[in-house]
């Protein structure tokens, strides 16, 4: 049955936005339902990583054996979030995707919830099992909630929309790690399965705030005011004016678009190495530097300060001198800063000062991923390239194992010397990430475009006519 206008919560009035530079009414609501919820799915999946201290010392897990848990973990985002995305495209599309976001948003809420119940969680395969099904849904949410946002923008200001949208990955830790700090603080170091059994509920009244604005009245007015601005639509219309959907091999199509392709592959280096430094760093703070746990949990997430501010200015970098030329710049920047994070340990200045200088840059990378890939995909596909990006999160899963086996390797928790040998390596991928994006993809805006010399043609690059 159709959905009706909502009443509880009020409505955009047309022409409202006609002046602004960025977005309408209807997308800047959109804009603050789906941050949001995109705020709670990915702090339920940081929460993991910021708690590895706890469990290493209730379950006496060693460094490699932890790796590999996160790992996986890191990897099941990919499954889902890239095994799923045809099945997001088939579904409704703008407001109507809501409709198989909801459940899934629905899941990795229930199996946070399962993983803060005491009687359920005696034994870490049960946690480790609950969060599998967690991430599973985490991954295949990610897509849904990236690729609602950049349906309720215009085309134009997709890049700026994403950069905003995803600076709830950084900023949603922040206030995540906060809140861990401050259940620890209160109830102690064992609690913290409050946090899974607390936390969550924030998101229950976030889904149902986005379920009654995403309707098809609110829908047909924000594409109204677009047109109405000399904007282009996010959808395409037929003759007839349905919704254009992808004809039949998209998927495979979209595997043989070296934009597409590499982005993927990009942005799955890029999530090893951030994957990486996740894994990394509370376990450094809370073993080598001996933090104790409350300040670990607010210590880890210092770099996310810096990191929404960095999606924002490098969105609107990309969406000016071009996405391709921001990102091999962005990479460049990490492969520095990761191996500033050798001297973290010198004092707490100097590891907020690393901290904030990694952010500006650590989180951008993805809405510049994104924004190419939906630049670059043919008609009706959005949600495939962009879950193409997410398949890149099974590379990040590598990233954690790897720095298990090093730290491992280099003499256990208690040893500098694996933590400093793993950040050669983060910091090496980033680089071979630069030389990628800069060799076999092709800009797809901007004043420089002309200037692309990649070792790939335009024409397999930019199927959607640009």
């Amino acid at each position: 049955m159709p959905d009706r206008e909502v009443t509880g919560l009020a409505a955009p009035r047309a022409g409202a936005s006609a002046g602004r530079v960025f977005g309408s009414s209807w997308s800047w609501a959109a804009m603050g339902c789906l941050w949001s919820i995109y705020a709670m799915n990915t702090n339920m999946r940081q929460w993991f990583q910021i708690l590895q201290p706890s469990f290493v010392k209730e379950f006496h897990l060693d460094a490699s054996r932890m790796g590999l848990y996160s790992g996986i973990l890191m990897i099941a985002l990919s499954v889902s979030g890239t095994g799923l995305a045809p099945w997001l495209d088939r579904g409704g599309h703008g407001w109507a995707r809501k409709y198989r976001h909801l459940p899934i948003a629905l899941c990795y809420f229930v199996f946070t919830i399962l993983t803060g119940i005491g009687p359920l969680t005696t034994t870490f395969g049960a946690i480790f099992a609950f969060q599998l099904v967690k991430n599973l849904a985490s991954g295949i949410g990610e897509t849904a909630e990236v690729t609602a946002v950049a349906e309720w923008w215009p085309v134009e200001q997709r890049g700026f929309a994403q950069g905003l949208h995803h600076t709830a990955f950084p900023w949603g830790s922040l206030l995540g790690g906060l809140a861990i700090s401050a259940v620890l603080s209160i109830f102690g170091d064992h609690a913290w399965r409050l946090v899974f059994l607390i936390l969550p509920w924030i998101l229950v009244p976030l889904l149902i705030i986005y379920w009654r604005f995403a309707t098809p009245r609110n829908y047909a007015a924000f594409v109204d005011d677009t047109k109405a601005r000399g904007l282009t639509p996010p959808l395409i219309e037929t003759t007839d004016g349905s919704v254009l959907h992808a004809a039949p091999g998209a998927f495979g199509r979209a595997l043989r678009n070296p934009n597409i392709l590499v982005s993927s592959l990009v942005c799955g280096l890029c999530n090893f190495s951030y994957y990486g430094l996740g894994f990394w760093l509370p376990l450094y703070l809370a073993f080598v530097a001996h933090y104790p746990m409350a300040k670990v949990a607010a210590y880890s997430v210092i770099f996310t300060i810096t990191g929404g501010i960095g999606q924002i200015v490098w969105g609107l970098i990309a969406d000016r001198f071009g996405r391709k030329y921001s990102m091999v710049a962005m990479c460049i920047w990490l492969a520095v800063a990761y191996m500033l994070f050798r001297y973290i340990g010198t004092s707490v200045g100097i590891m907020i000062a690393i901290q904030l200088f990694i952010g500006m840059a650590i989180n951008g990378v993805y809405p510049a991923l994104y924004a190419i890939s939906s630049d670059s995909t043919e008609k009706g596909a959005v949600a495939i390239a962009n879950g193409l990006n997410m398949g890149g999160a099974a590379l990040g899963g590598l990233g954690t194992i790897a720095v298990g086996y090093i730290i491992q390797a280099g003499g256990g928790y208690s040893s500098p010397t694996g933590f400093m040998i793993s950040l050669y390596l983060l910091a090496g991928v980033m680089v071979l990430a630069a030389v990628l994006m800069a060799l076999f993809t092709r800009e797809t805006t901007g004043p420089f475009i002309h200037l692309d010399r990649a070792l790939v043609s335009r024409v397999s690059c930019l199927r959607s006519g640009q």
